[in-house]
């Protein structure tokens, strides 16, 4: 099925579209961003595991120790868990929706 021309006579390929923004620098600024929160989150992680570790009398309120310490390891795969999932999440729709473009949609971003 041939392709609709949006104006008649005007072709893509003599008139190719004019780049407005860069966004690679924008892409590059926001993952840096997105390590550095992700890099304070586990040293906070961390930091409390060490505290309940290595001091005793650490403990939650109205929890004993043994609880406490069963909390924190819930907390522990959840923090891991979300921190997983957020840079799971984003391949996964990007999957799914190039799924439903053409074949040369596809090859333009393996270039």
């Amino acid at each position: 099925m041939p392709k609709d021309e949006l104006l008649p006579g005007v072709s893509t390929t003599a008139c190719p579209p004019r780049v407005v923004c860069d966004a690679h620098t924008a892409i590059r600024g926001a993952r840096r961003r997105a390590w550095l929160r992700d890099g304070l989150q586990l040293a906070l992680l961390f930091a409390v595991d060490y505290l309940f570790v290595y001091w005793p009398d650490s403990r939650m309120p109205f929890l004993d120790r043994a609880a406490s310490l069963a909390a924190l390891r819930g907390m522990n795969v959840a923090i891991i868990g979300h921190v997983w999932l957020m840079r799971a999440l984003p391949k996964w729709w990007a999957r799914r929706i190039a799924a439903t473009w053409c074949r040369s949609e596809r090859e333009k971003f393996l270039r």
